[in-house]
């Protein structure tokens, strides 16, 4: 049986279960169905499901699919996305879901994939350290120079290229979220947490300048968001590269702990 939701409160209604059941494991799902006032073949909903067996995925065009399940609903789900013209270039969760999705979707549509980032999820329910010396809350004045910092940090870290007044636009939204920590008069080091929910939240935009790396300042700065998560009662949760062990480490030493490994795989259509 398969499912396409109106929105994006229809399918948190009814897989909020799953979601609360696998928490990490679907931290984007939330986020990305709460963008989704009425589904469309660019932003959809999708439950694959047979008995206790099941499939979900979501798919906001601001972002890559995220999918979540059984992989042996995998041919169905792929089925389901070609009959109904589906669009999506990215698809990230467990490698082996992914893989077989678009091995059964490439089989329908003439492509290739390649895996695009390889991450894991660490988790932090207790930090091991309370020094948060020199990190500071930023004000207004701050948007331009948060703004550049997540730029280079998007281009560094992530291969993807920003746009400057987007980014700024999101500082401004965001701005009591973000973290900051200065050397005369100028920020070098930021951070901030994102995906928010009742139960966890996601340090993200981790970035420190070159210069001022190996001087424990993005450990300060994400202890400080994590004592921020964890005081109100959440589960405080990052994403690594698993082709980085020096900040993995640093993590580590905070109180993170892997959880769960999860890929961005991008579609190469032929």
């Amino acid at each position: 049986m398969t499912k396409f939701y109106k929105c994006g409160e229809e399918f948190l209604a009814e897989n909020r279960d799953i979601l609360d059941a696998y928490l990490l494991e679907t931290v984007f799902f939330e986020c990305n169905a709460n963008c989704i006032h009425e589904a469309d073949e660019n932003n959809f909903l999708v439950k694959i499901f047979d008995g206790d067996t099941y499939l979900i995925a979501v798919h906001n065009s601001q972002y890559p699919m995220v999918i979540f399940g059984d992989k042996s609903l995998c041919a169905e789900f792929a089925r389901q996305a070609y009959e109904h013209k589906l669009t999506f270039d990215k698809v990230i969760g467990a490698l082996d879901t992914c893989e077989m999705f678009l091995a059964e979707y490439g089989k329908l549509v003439k492509c290739t994939h390649h895996v695009n980032h390889s991450m894991d999820i660490m988790r932090c329910g207790k930090t091991l350290t309370s020094d948060v010396d020199g990190v500071e809350k930023p004000s207004d004045n701050d948007v331009n120079e948060i703004a550049e910092l997540i730029v280079s940090f998007t281009v560094e870290a992530l291969g993807d290229s920003a746009d400057v007044d987007v980014v700024k636009q999101d500082v401004i939204n965001r701005l009591t979220d973000f973290a900051v920590i200065r050397r005369n008069g100028l920020i070098v080091s930021v951070a901030s947490v994102k995906r928010k929910t009742d139960k966890l939240a996601c340090i993200a935009d981790v970035y420190t300048l070159p210069q001022f790396r190996n001087q424990g300042l993005s450990c300060k700065i994400v202890t400080y968001l994590t004592l921020r998560i964890t005081d109100d009662g959440k589960l405080a949760y990052l994403f690594v590269d698993k082709t980085n062990p020096v900040s993995n480490h640093l993590y580590t030493k905070i109180g993170y702990a892997y959880a769960v490994p999860q890929y961005e795989i991008k579609l190469i259509k032929n």
